[in-house]
Parts: C-alpha cells; sequence; structure tokens
C-alpha cells in the first residue's frame, strides 16, 4: 500500500484568509474582477502569489486559457433526477457567470469516455458528473492534466476528488422502517448497479437488523434502473404463487418502482392492499401515478448546485455535508389500510 505524501493545495479559501477577505471576494478576483475594487483585488492578488496559488479550482485555471464553460456529464437523460440536478447546476453557474454544457452518455460507459474526451477538446474549465458506474479512469487522467471534476454521488473506495451526494444509507433506512411499521415481513429490494443503490440497500438492512422482527429481504439486482425494467420484473413475480410473492417492495429508484407498480396492477396485484411499494427520488410523476408513490426524496437540484460551488472552490465537501438529509414521503401505494 502507498501513501500519498503530496502537501495539500492551497485553495481559495486559504487566499482569502491570508488577504483578509470572504472566499467569495478572493473567486470573484479570477472569475469576475469587474466585482471587485481594485485596492481588494490586489490584496488577493498579492496573497495568491505569497502562498503560490497556482490552481486546483477551475476559476484560477480560467487564466491559463481555459473557458467559462463547466461540463455536466449524466449517465441517463430519462431520468427526471438528473434533470433536476442540470437545473441546480445551471442557476448555480449562471449566479458565478458561467454556462453548462450537459452530455449525456444514455448509459454507455464507450460513449462516456468519448464525452470526457469532448469535454478536455473544448476546454472546460470543470466537470460534473453522475457517471455510469464508477468514475472513469479518464476523468481521473483529466483532473491530472489540470481540468477539476466533482463526483455527484457516493465514490467508491479510497479517493482525493470531491464527492457530494445525499445519505443513502439513510434514505434506505427511512424506507425499510416504513416497510415494516405497515406490518410487511417478505420484502424484496429490487435496484441497479450503483454505490448509491448499494447504500440504499445497506440501510434497509439496518432496518431490519434493529427492528429484531422475523422479516427476510430478497435482493434482486437489475442491470439498469428505468420503468421497463421494472415491469419486467412484476412479470416476474407474477409467476410465483401469491403465498410467495413479496408483500413490501423497496426499489433503487422511482422509475422502477412506477413500472413495477404498473405491471402489478395491470397482473390484478391490490396495491397497497396485497404489497407496499416504495421508491426514491421523488420525481414529479410519483405524486401523479395511478397509486401514488410513496418515496424518499432528496434535493437532487441542490446537489447540482453545491457541486458547481465545489467546483468552483466556493464551498468545501464539510460545507455542504450536511445539507441532504433524505426524508420520507407517504403516500398510498404503501399504505395498509388507504385511509391510514
Amino acid at each position: 500500500m502507498t501513501t500519498d505524501r503530496r502537501a495539500a493545495p492551497v485553495t481559495i479559501k486559504d487566499v482569502a484568509a491570508r488577504a483578509g477577505v470572504s472566499r467569495a471576494t478572493a473567486s470573484y478576483t479570477f472569475t469576475q474582477p469587474g466585482r471587485v475594487s481594485e485596492p481588494l483585488r490586489a490584496k488577493v492578488l498579492a496573497a495568491a502569489d505569497a502562498l503560490g496559488y497556482v490552481g486546483n479550482d477551475a476559476a484560477r485555471r480560467l487564466r491559463l486559457g481555459h473557458s467559462l464553460a463547466i461540463g455536466l456529464l449524466i449517465s441517463n437523460s430519462g431520468n427526471p433526477v438528473y434533470a433536476e440536478v442540470a437545473a441546480g447546476a445551471e442557476r448555480e453557474a449562471a449566479a458565478h457567470g458561467r454556462f453548462i454544457i450537459t452530455a449525456n452518455s444514455g448509459d454507455d460507459p464507450d460513449r462516456e469516455r468519448a464525452y470526457v474526451s469532448f469535454f478536455e477538446s473544448q476546454q472546460v474549465s470543470g466537470i460534473i458528473a453522475t457517471p455510469v458506474g464508477g468514475v472513469p479512469p479518464e476523468l481521473i487522467e483529466l483532473r491530472e492534466r489540470g481540468t477539476p471534476f466533482v463526483l455527484v454521488g457516493l465514490a467508491e473506495g479510497r479517493h482525493d476528488y470531491p464527492a457530494v451526494s445525499g445519505d443513502d444509507e439513510q434514505g434506505g433506512f427511512l424506507a425499510g422502517e416504513h416497510l415494516l411499521a405497515q406490518g410487511r415481513r417478505r420484502l424484496l429490494f429490487v435496484g441497479g448497479p450503483h454505490p448509491h443503490v448499494d447504500a440504499r440497500l445497506a440501510g434497509a438492512r439496518r432496518a431490519i437488523a434493529e427492528s429484531a422482527s422475523d422479516a427476510q429481504l430478497e435482493v434482486l439486482r437489475t442491470p439498469a434502473q428505468n420503468a421497463e425494467i421494472g415491469e419486467n420484473v412484476a412479470r416476474a413475480l407474477l409467476t410465483r404463487p401469491a403465498a410467495e410473492r413479496p408483500d413490501g417492495v423497496f426499489c433503487g429508484n422511482d422509475l422502477l418502482a412506477l413500472g413495477l407498480l404498473h405491471g402489478l396492477i395491470s397482473g390484478g396485484v391490490e396495491i397497497p392492499g396485497d404489497l407496499s411499494l416504495v421508491g426514491y427520488d421523488d420525481i414529479d410523476f410519483a405524486d401523479f401515478a395511478i397509486v401514488p408513490l410513496t418515496t424518499v426524496r432528496h434535493p437532487s437540484a441542490a446537489l447540482g448546485a453545491a457541486a458547481v460551488r465545489l467546483l468552483l472552490d466556493l464551498a468545501t465537501e464539510d460545507d455542504v455535508a450536511d445539507a441532504f438529509a433524505p426524508r420520507l414521503v407517504v403516500r398510498r401505494s404503501s399504505l395498509r389500510s388507504p385511509a391510514g
């Protein structure tokens, strides 16, 4: 095992402290100098020179020829969550004189790598990524060549790049706890191959463990998380005898849950009479389903905005870590007594 002994890079926060100004003022000195008076700008530049501030943040690198654009790499534009992430990122970027270029990999790792190369060719000042799986090595290599990125989601293993995410483990706990409170004991988790989905599953398992109940949790892994796959899962469940089907299902996201809901109802399953169903994300469609969907809400737009602030070195992971607590939104799909 090797240990990275490189000194921590000087950040805009360090420059601001030495100059005796706010972090925003220090950042504006490099990104929007017209907003900073000449005396303050001189103080910030002197502090930067004294500290050897050469820039890990996108704002500083703009002086080396990078553009005002930030690349946003999403894994599936068909998931409304990513539209919310993009909206939050665009609003925050605009507030700092930046622009967002959005690229959709369509859950294709090869296309994802191609977009990383494209962003480099466009000299974007940084990249915000919600990758297909883990962080692609091309993104790490691009960072080493001077273009930073921020991960939206959970990072696997040890890493030294910034990441922002909701508390998926706690969200999964809330979902599992709720299903148990409805008296459900034959539970099923349905979800795809992502670290944040693994965290949601871990939370559901913790809820069962802490309840000391006799509940059992079956896990069904899916290759992706969309409504079509949810319907396929429903068809598979309908081939089982009624007594062997789950009576409570927690899906890794709302699209899966909505597809499952449609497939089960079409097959004659009464929801929530026969089965309680919980999703994750609280997309707009959740409240308008034929049976309104119980789900776990987390602030996707706020995640996108926080990623921009991290990229521009206007915030740290510690600054934003506590801002994204999940919340259970209870609707009819999970309540054994619809009037309850």
